[in-house]
C-alpha cells in the first residue's frame, strides 16, 4: 500500500468491499433456504436450527456492514482559513473536524506472524511490513472515529502517518499499539 506524503490516512480500498458482502448474501441464502428446505421435508429440528442460524449471520452481517459503512477510508488537512481535517467513509459520508478538537489518535498495527520455522529472509521482511494497520480517533466532544483496515503497510509508513498526525494535532495523545498474532498451534 502507498500512503501519499501530507496523508493522515488512507486505504487501498475505498468503496464498499462487495466481495465480502455478495458471500454473506449468498451464504445467509443457502443456510436459509435449506432450513426452511428441511422444514417443508418434516426435519423440523434441523430446519429451525439452519433457519435460525440464518437469521442470527443476517444479523451479524448487518451489523458489520454498518459499522464498515462508517470507516473513515481517506483523512487529510484541507487548509482553509484554518485548518480542517476532511475525513470520508466508506459510504460516501464527509467530515470535518478542528485539530483542536481531537483528543487522542491511536494507531494499531499488527505485525505478520513469524514462528521458529520462519527463515531469515521472512523475517527481514516481517520486520519491515505490517499484516495491516487500523486508525482509531477520538474527539473532545466524545465522538469516535474509526478506519479501515490498511493491509500491507511498511513500518516508514506508519511513522510517516504518526509524524503528520503529531504535525497536525500536537496537543492529541498519541499512541501507537502493537498486536502481534500467534503463529497458530503452539507445537
Amino acid at each position: 500500500m502507498d500512503i501519499p506524503e501530507g496523508t493522515l490516512w488512507k486505504t487501498d480500498t475505498l468503496g464498499p468491499d462487495w466481495r465480502r458482502w455478495a458471500r454473506w448474501s449468498i451464504t445467509v441464502a443457502v443456510i436459509g433456504g435449506s432450513g426452511l428446505l428441511l422444514i417443508r421435508l418434516e426435519q423440523r429440528v434441523l430446519g429451525y436450527a439452519l433457519t435460525g442460524l440464518a437469521v442470527l449471520l443476517l444479523v451479524v452481517a448487518v451489523a458489520r456492514w454498518v459499522y464498515d459503512r462508517t470507516s473513515v477510508v481517506e483523512a487529510r488537512v484541507v487548509e482553509e482559513s484554518e485548518p480542517v481535517i476532511w475525513m470520508r467513509t466508506v459510504g460516501g459520508r464527509e467530515a470535518r473536524f478542528s485539530p483542536d478538537g481531537i483528543a487522542r489518535v491511536t494507531l494499531v498495527c499488527t505485525p505478520f506472524a513469524s514462528g521458529p520455522d520462519t527463515s531469515g529472509s521472512e523475517r527481514a521482511f516481517v520486520r519491515q511490513e505490517y499484516r495491516n494497520a487500523v486508525l482509531h480517533l477520538r474527539t473532545r466532544s466524545g465522538h469516535r472515529v474509526h478506519g479501515r483496515a490498511a493491509p500491507f503497510v511498511s513500518k516508514d509508513e506508519m511513522d510517516r502517518v504518526m509524524a503528520e498526525w503529531s504535525r497536525v494535532c500536537p496537543q492529541a495523545h498519541q499512541n501507537q499499539e502493537y498486536r502481534p498474532v500467534g503463529t497458530g498451534t503452539g507445537d
